[in-house]
């Protein structure tokens, strides 16, 4: 069991808005920390087999990879962000990262102290299902250019500005494509004045452009 005070205060989570102060700080005391360097599998000690969670710092990538090797990621998760470990995903910390975490036995029993916490939980297991199902249709009738505007729509979901802080390599990964073709993909939207792109991110000028890509797959 942690010491409470090396456990930054839950609030800071939106997983865990809503629900009454006087259970997050109680609950801190069930959480740990890890840090992990860069292009570090997220391991958890065996006594917590099962664990939720959350980036405090850094970039985590959650992937499934087939038997030949080749990995399909459904998700990069940054700071603030949660994650459960009910799936057969891999998570890999993309730069130094560090999270807290909660055994799901811990996580069982915060539930059947504030049942609100159960819905939070549903909403994210939801979440996780969208993201593979939404996997496993691009991957199957959606061409990589399309692939690659609904992870941008995806990205956007919830922003303020239109700037994606994902690398080239990163959104191969989270559009099942290679580097090589999402740099040409790229490439030939900055020149039709789509996306300008900078060093480690990109910044979209005219998004309605993409999302014509994607309304077009249903016409």
């Amino acid at each position: 069991m942690s010491n409470p005070k090396t456990i930054p205060d839950l609030d800071r989570f939106a997983f865990f808005h809503g629900l009454p102060p006087a259970f997050l700080q109680t609950w801190k005391r069930n959480f740990s920390r890890m840090s992990f360097a860069k292009r570090q599998r997220l391991v958890f000690p065996s006594s917590c087999s099962d664990v939720i969670f959350f980036v405090l710092s850094g970039k985590v990538k959650i992937a499934y990879t087939s038997e030949d090797g080749k990995e399909f990621a459904i998700a990069i998760l940054s700071a603030g962000e949660v994650y459960s470990e009910h799936s057969l995903a891999l998570a890999t910390a993309i730069e130094k990262t560090e999270v807290l975490y909660v055994s799901m036995a811990d996580f069982k029993a915060m539930m059947g102290e504030c049942p609100e916490l159960a819905r939070h939980l549903v909403r994210l297991l939801g979440k996780i299902l969208r993201l593979t199902n939404d996997l496993i249709v691009d991957l199957a009738f959606r061409e990589t250019s399309s692939r690659l505007a609904r992870v941008f729509r995806r990205t956007m979901q919830g922003k303020n500005d239109n700037a994606i802080y994902l690398t080239h390599e990163e959104l191969a990964s989270l559009s099942g494509s290679t580097r090589q073709t999402i740099n040409e993909i790229l490439r030939h939207w900055e020149q039709q004045g789509i996306v300008a792109l900078h060093r480690g991110y990109v910044v979209l000028l005219l998004p309605e452009r993409l999302w014509e890509k994607i309304s077009h797959e249903y016409s």
